[in-house]
């Protein structure tokens, strides 16, 4: 049985490890309190941690298996220090190093989604995660890399249904989470939908991808077409909450359930 006594100090431990850039003496000090009062302490102190300090010690493992932290935090603790992964982003990196980025936040979100072989996990994950404005872009900010092939993935869906639908003409490295958020989470997979396609009207327009050319703007289409991975970056980092997100706040985003492309 965990001694809730230890575990204030282990927080502040861990806190102050974070803060001072030793995320490695942090994970040491989640492994000793594991030896000593077994998972569930460490998934405690995970859930007591500032989101701020989540994110940052999560960070420093893109999302890597090796990570106590990653394998234990708690799905609601995810989604809240997810708000603060692209707090360290500057307008210049997300103009000059949009790919650095994207990779680091596939790593990150991938990792954790898949740190283990818990169906049920991952299901509260992506609940959980999708559930925020922030967690809702950064999903977008990764299936945007890969447009293409999450619209021919959605028209699977929508005629065969998401348990029968992962065929591709690619084998782009977002398919698997597309496909584990559509057959766990109906509404979360809407909800990125309409994140990556704003001016999506089922049943009225098309999804589009971008032209490479990128003169879409200047001509009059019915079909909606995605957001740019850049201008999703630059949303994901003003969504960065100014405080904790202790209480993350959903969004307004439309959902049409299992009529979505009726």
């Amino acid at each position: 049985m965990t001694d809730n006594k230890n575990l204030p100090a282990i927080s502040l431990q861990v806190t102050e490890l974070v803060l001072a850039g030793s995320s490695a003496h942090a994970e040491e000090a989640f492994s000793d309190a594991a030896e000593k009062f077994g998972d569930l302490a460490v998934v405690q102190v995970l859930d007591s941690l500032e989101p701020q300090v989540a994110a940052m010690h999560l960070a420093a493992f893109d999302g890597g298996k090796l990570s106590l932290a990653t394998l234990l935090i708690s799905p609601k603790a995810w989604a809240e220090s997810l708000a603060f992964f692209a707090a360290t982003w500057s307008e210049e990196m997300i103009e000059d190093e949009p790919e650095v980025l994207t990779e680091s936040l596939f790593a990150h979100i991938h990792g954790v989604v898949f740190s283990g072989d818990d169906a049920q996990r991952r299901t509260n994950l992506i609940h959980e995660a999708l559930s925020t404005d922030w967690g809702t872009t950064a999903f977008a900010v990764l299936f945007s890399t890969a447009t293409v092939e999450i619209i021919e993935l959605a028209n699977d869906i929508y005629s065969r249904g998401a348990l029968s639908s992962g065929q591709t003409t690619s084998d782009h490295d977002v398919i698997p989470l597309a496909l584990e958020i559509a057959r766990s989470d109906a509404d979360a997979w809407d909800r990125v939908l309409f994140e990556i396609f704003p001016d999506w009207q089922p049943g009225e327009n098309q999804l589009r991808a971008r032209s490479e050319e990128g003169d879409d703007d200047e001509q009059d289409h019915e079909d909606a077409l995605a957001r740019t991975t850049h201008e999703l970056l630059l949303r994901l980092r003003k969504q960065v909450p100014s405080k904790s997100a202790r209480v993350p706040k959903t969004g307004g985003r439309p959902s049409l359930g299992e009529d979505i492309f009726a």
